[in-house]
Formats: C-alpha cells, sequence, structure tokens
C-alpha cells in the first residue's frame, strides 16, 4: 500500500542540493581524514593484490561497492560518500564506513573461495539492496529491480499490458500459482481461474523463476500457451492466453432505493479518478439526492489520487490533506475544482480502510459532510517516495507524515467513525435479521445503517 507526492519537482531540487552539499564536503576534508582514507584504501588493496587482482569489486557489491572502487582510483574519500547519505541521519553513515567496505570484500572472497553452487550476481545485488530497505525497520520501506519498479508503477496506474490476473508463490514449496483473475480480462477468456499452479508457458517449465519473473516472462509474449494443474479438479491443462491492454475496475455503483447512490471503491489508483468521475456523473443524471462511499478492505493507494477523488466533493480552496518531513516542513493539498457532488455522504469503513482511505473519510468527518459509519480504521499516517537510482531500479521509505484539514493524527490512531457498526449481521429484538438485502442482495448492516441516516 504506496502512497506518491504531487510534487515531483521538489525531489528534483532536492536531488540538486544533496550533489550542492557533497562538493563542499570534499574541499573541507581535513589531512587527518585524508591520512585515514588513505590507510583505508591501502588495506582494501592488499586483500585484492593478495589474490592477484586489482579489478574493481563487482556482482553482489554492485552499487553500494562503486564507493569502494572510487576510493582505489583516489577520486573519492570515504567521509565524502559517507555523507552523500548520511546528512541529517547518521545512522546511515555505516553503509560506506570503512569497516562495511571492508566486510563486503572478506565476504566476497569468502564466497568465490569456498561457495559450492553458481552465484547469480543479479539476485544477489538484489538482495543485498531489500536488505538495507529491511534494516531501516520501517514496515513500508523497499528495494525495486527495473523490473519489479515496472510492475509497481503500472499497479498504482490501474491500467497495463498483461493477462489480467496476479501471480502468487507458495512459501513453503515454492510453486507458482495463479492468486486473482480479473472480470473481463484476458486471462479470464482463456480459462484461467484462481488457484491454478503454473507450471510452463508456450512449454518453458517455470520452476525455479520468480514471481517478478514469470511476471516478466508474460508480458514479453503475445499470445502463448500456459500449462496449469487445477488442485479443485486435478486436471492438467494447456491454456491458450493472448496478452492484451488490462484495465482494472475500481469503481462500481448502483442507484438504491430513495435516490440514495451507492459506490464502491477498492483502491487509490490514477485510473480510479475517471472511474470515480464518471460513476459521478452518471449517479447524478438519475438524480442522486445522498451518497454512501464503501471504503471497507480499500488499502489505500496514491496520495495525488485520493486529492483528485476529493476534489470531487470537498469545497473549492479548502485544505484537503497536510504532510510534513523530519525538518517540519508542511505541503498542503488543497481542492482546486468546484465539487461535483453536492449532496450528503456517508462513508463505510473498516480495519481494512487505510492509508489514502483515512486520508478521504478523514476529510469528509472534518468537514461535516456526513457521517463515518462501521469500525475503527488501519492507522498508516505515513507517507512514503520512491527515488529512482541511476541502474534504473528504485528505492522506496517513509518520508512523511500526513494529517487531516483539523490536524487528526492517523498513523497509529485511524479514524474513529461517528457511528459504529460492526459487520456482523445485526438482528431485531424479535431476532429478524436487519441488513440490506432489499438494497444490494446481500445482508449488510453497515450498509443498512448508512442507508437509513440518509433517508431519515
Amino acid at each position: 500500500m504506496t502512497l506518491f507526492s504531487k510534487n515531483r519537482d521538489n525531489e528534483i531540487e532536492k536531488k540538486k542540493e544533496i550533489a550542492a552539499e557533497t562538493g563542499e564536503e570534499t574541499e573541507n576534508e581535513t589531512e587527518g581524514e585524508q591520512a585515514d582514507a588513505n590507510a583505508d584504501r591501502e588495506l582494501l588493496i592488499q586483500m585484492l593484490e593478495k589474490r592477484g587482482q586489482r579489478r574493481f569489486i563487482n556482482g553482489m557489491l554492485c552499487g553500494v561497492l562503486l564507493a569502494v572502487a572510487a576510493m582505489c582510483a583516489g577520486v573519492f574519500a570515504p567521509r565524502v560518500i559517507r555523507n552523500f547519505l548520511g546528512k541529517g541521519n547518521p545512522g546511515a553513515e555505516v553503509l560506506t564506513s570503512n569497516s562495511t567496505l571492508v566486510k563486503l570484500a572478506e565476504v566476497q572472497e569468502l564466497i568465490e573461495s569456498y561457495y559450492l553452487d553458481e552465484v547469480d550476481g543479479e539476485y544477489l545485488e538484489s538482495y543485498l539492496f531489500k536488505g538495507i530497505a529491511a534494516g531501516l525497520d520501517d514496515a513500508y520501506a523497499n528495494y525495486y529491480t527495473a523490473e519489479e519498479l515496472s510492475s509497481v508503477i503500472d499497479s498504482t496506474k490501474g491500467e497495463y499490458y498483461g493477462i489480467g490476473a496476479s501471480v502468487g508463490m507458495d512459501a513453503e514449496t515454492g510453486e507458482l500459482y495463479i492468486a486473482k483473475v480479473y472480470e473481463d480480462s484476458p486471462a479470464m477468456e482463456g480459462g484461467l481461474q484462481a488457484d491454478d499452479l503454473v507450471r510452463a508457458v508456450d512449454g518453458e517449465t517455470v520452476d525455479g523463476l520468480t514471481v517478478t519473473e514469470l511476471v516478466a516472462l508474460i508480458k514479453s509474449k503475445d499470445t502463448f500457451t500456459m500449462s496449469v494443474y487445477r488442485p479443485e479438479t486435478g486436471e492438467e491443462l494447456e491454456l491458450t492466453i493472448t496478452c492484451g491492454e488490462v484495465i482494472q475496475t475500481y469503481v462500481t455503483y448502483e442507484m438504491l432505493e430513495n435516490q440514495v447512490g451507492y459506490l464502491s471503491l477498492t483502491e487509490f489508483t490514477s485510473s480510479a479518478v475517471d472511474q470515480f468521475r464518471e460513476a459521478i456523473e452518471e449517479l447524478n443524471s438519475q438524480g442522486m439526492e445522498a451518497l454512501i462511499v464503501d471504503l471497507r478492505d480499500n488499502p489505500g493507494g496514491l496520495l495525488t489520487s485520493v486529492c483528485d477523488i476529493l476534489d470531487e466533493i470537498i469545497p473549492v480552496d479548502s485544505l484537503i490533506v497536510y504532510t510534513e518531513d523530519k525538518n517540519g516542513k508542511r505541503v498542503e493539498y488543497t481542492a482546486d475544482e468546484e465539487p461535483s457532488v453536492t449532496c450528503e455522504v456517508a462513508v463505510l469503513v473498516n480495519n481494512g480502510s487505510a492509508s489514502a482511505s483515512e486520508i478521504f473519510a478523514g476529510a469528509i468527518q472534518d468537514y461535516g459532510l456526513g457521517p463515518i459509519i462501521g469500525t475503527q480504521t488501519y492507522g498508516k499516517g505515513v507517507v512514503q517516495k520512491t527515488y529512482s537510482l541511476s541502474d534504473g531500479s528504485a528505492f522506496k521509505l517513509t518520508v512523511e507524515n500526513y494529517y487531516t484539514p483539523n490536524g487528526q493524527e492517523i498513523d497509529g490512531n485511524g479514524i474513529t467513525p461517528d457511528i459504529v457498526v460492526e459487520e456482523e449481521t445485526q438482528a431485531d429484538e424479535d431476532g429478524t435479521e436487519t441488513g440490506a438485502e432489499n438494497l444490494t442482495g446481500v445482508d449488510d448492516a453497515v450498509l443498512a445503517r448508512a442507508w437509513e441516516e440518509l433517508t431519515d
């Protein structure tokens, strides 16, 4: 569940500032520090000479050990590199400290001398940086290879070239399986079903492939044959599937009784914005007098998307949400357009409503535009940004806290509903179940309560 900022230009300016600060530090290096740097360079050179090699350390060390190569070439001093990563956060200096670089060289020596199997350098490099992300103790930090980044970007758009299915891997067996098949997708048209175990693509076994590698393989093809095993029936199947443009549906809607519009929003992606607008236009054309927005189990998504959607509801020029970084710098996001939703809005939430969903619910609550109904939300009030690296990979980490217009701190707290209704079916005193079966075809106590609130 990822949030990106609107202000990409600010990121470019920050990178420029970092570069300038690094240059200044180069000029200010003392003779003592230079001597320490020289000694460390000599130690590393001796280790390499001992093996009859004076080449740059690569493979698993890749990006991080470019610092070592630079030192051996006499281009940068360790203090410069440490300051590049460690400005404002001294703990990060360990990544390019002399002791870390020496230890990495020692580990490379052990692998090359004793490791029994062949080493996949790209795979090793990937997990070196994934380990750094894990070491931040940030639940949302991550490192993405270039291929993984492409998939992440596709998922935030909600539109991509592929088959319209998500893939998973069994942690115990390592088997690749189809986790979900989207409606009206090439995968569904080809007969693929959730829980199918993937055996081969065009006759090539997928044994040993990662989820990312399988997805990349599928996207590289137009029409192909997928061999699957279907546990439900015990069948071995050969399915012909054609890749195509996939647009996922994040918004569904209908008009309930008494001109109450119902809109379910499952994730805040780029394509969800247009889907929301189209739904509101259609509901307005049918004479909508009140609106229920269902955000239950919506994990969040893009900050830009939730702001664009709230722009259709919040009064123009009103604050939607604001963020603050580690230095207390505040960035405000405001409504720019006249709203297309002018009626009362009830928002349905539960513990699965997180991040952008909480921004949405918090803004509606703060401006008193309608009741928040359901159970306490998840409580994720932090923003992540993903920064591109020089080789096309990327690093994501938490950079800001966000707050509702009235300053509610969501992180660790969540949004407290105005009306608490558990999702279990409720019953009248006579034992008759109450719900919304007359509205949606299912018994839904939370939806029923929202409809009652809007029609009383």
